[in-house]
């Protein structure tokens, strides 16, 4: 670990940090230690927590004080985790229906002010949730965390580009002398360049030339484009090391293509506006670690019970720390596939692979669902595509968004409806619409494949 900031001039070994700095830095080594602990003991100290909470919703949210009620979580004893499968999921449309009685009538002052985070609404049930100054802090400490796991060069060159509200269009983008307050806070660090997601392939390509960066921070299909980019016009970046990815799904044809282009592996972080980080990519792996210090996080089966190391489940999760608003087992709509021990010796919950959500299968006429796998790297093979999403856009049709480098021939029109069709149901047709751009959503995002019969 790099040695923190001083709030003296005159002493710099052994540093002394101010007091911001010190709360975060002692969360921290909290934090490295935990992550050692058994899987049993990481358990038993999350529904600690967790009692905490629920003591709090109930005393001070209306909406809970029903609802524990009801589930027969009256707080007359510690709730157990065999007890905490009866508590009612929460949805997206609970949220947006119950408005403030979601929130805390009397919240801690310790725990800051409140503020409001939105989601883009690209499930097509838009929500806000109320945090606090405690959540924040938790999330600048888990971004340090991650940055620490992957042994990153706090003091090199940052680049990222993604949706920025102002001030980072093309060409120049926008510099901060740091890597922002979860960094900065405690740590001397480089600089950091964004750029706005808006920018051309094109323009971001140039644009990356010059910053020469050390890492590189954006959405999968982002990176995949631009890496294409850089192989087909020979755009270096010689420093880069490492590329960062984050808000959407990370399919292996993302990071084989990195690897393959530009010599470098992806980090990957699963998170949300509503809840935070939820999982980081394992140091050294690929599959995912839940960070179990902040969240209670559970892969479901269909009855509702725990999926086993090898299921797929859907995510329910929990923030032990938002007492301003209390997520008590948000069904968040992403699927995710459950993992073993993780190699590491780390007693976090591993998740294999993040599958997406509901909108991101595909369902045949007779209710039938597939994750959808559609051969990328051969389907690049076939025509030049830098841009593409797969939509499925009735029970029989998929429509195929392709945005082709130069015109295509009808030869590799068939060859890629040909492709796509054996790689579906019988019962489901491809249609091909050839584009200048997909768009992407208010958030920025981008999926490549999204049912839009399930929004």
């Amino acid at each position: 670990m790099d040695i923190p900031n001083s709030q003296l001039s005159s002493v710099v070994w052994p540093a002394l940090p101010n007091r911001q700095a010190a709360a975060r830095l002692a969360v921290l080594q909290q934090l490295e230690a935990s992550q050692w602990r058994s899987p049993e003991e990481i358990r038993r100290q999350q529904f600690r927590q967790l009692n905490r909470l629920l003591a709090h919703a109930a005393r001070t949210v209306p909406f809970y004080r029903r609802r524990l009620q009801e589930a027969g979580l009256t707080g007359e004893r510690a709730v157990t985790p065999e007890d905490w499968l009866r508590m009612p999921l929460l949805t997206r449309r609970d949220i947006q229906g119950s408005g403030s009685d979601l929130h805390s009538k009397k919240l801690p002052a310790q725990h800051g002010k409140t503020f409001i985070n939105s989601t883009s609404g690209s499930t097509g049930t838009p929500v806000s949730i109320l945090t606090s100054g405690i959540n924040q802090m938790f999330w600048e400490v888990l971004t340090l965390r991650e940055h620490l796991w992957h042994k990153r060069d706090l003091k090199a060159t940052m680049a990222a580009i993604r949706r920025i509200p102002k001030g980072a269009a093309y060409p120049e983008g926008l510099k901060q002398s740091g890597w922002g307050g979860s960094v900065s806070r405690i740590f001397a660090s480089g600089p950091i360049h964004a750029l706005e997601i808006e920018a051309s392939v094109a323009q971001q390509a140039e644009w990356l030339s010059r910053i020469n960066p050390t890492y590189l921070r954006s959405y999968p299909t982002n990176l995949l484009a631009l890496a294409r980019y850089c192989q087909d016009h020979g755009v270096k970046l010689p420093k880069l090391k490492q590329c960062l990815s984050f808000g959407e799904l990370l399919h292996d044809h993302v990071r084989e293509a990195c690897l393959e282009i530009w010599g470098v592996e992806i980090a990957d972080t699963y998170s949300s506006q509503e809840i935070g980080y939820m999982s980081l990519q394992a140091p050294g792996h690929r599959h995912q670690l839940v960070q179990a210090d902040m969240v209670l996080l559970e892969v479901i089966d269909r009855e509702g019970r725990p999926c086993r190391p090898g299921e797929v489940g859907r995510v329910v999760v929990t923030s032990l720390h938002n007492f301003a608003m209390p997520l008590l087992r948000y069904e968040i709509g992403d699927f995710a596939e459950v993992g073993g021990p993780c190699p590491t010796g780390r007693g976090l919950p591993v998740l294999t692979r993040i599958l997406g959500r509901e909108r991101n299968m595909l369902v045949d006429r007779e209710g039938n669902e597939y994750w959808p796998a559609f051969g990328v790297k051969s389907m690049t093979k076939i025509a030049p595509i830098s841009q593409f999403q797969l939509a499925q856009t009735a029970p029989d049709k998929v429509e195929a968004r392709l945005v082709p480098q130069r015109p295509l021939t009808e030869a590799e029109q068939a060859e890629l409806s040909r492709h796509l069709s054996e790689r579906l149901p019988g019962t489901v047709s491809v249609e091909l619409k050839l584009l200048e751009e997909v768009p992407r959503s208010a958030g920025g995002k981008y999926e490549d494949f999204v049912n839009e019969t399930r929004r």
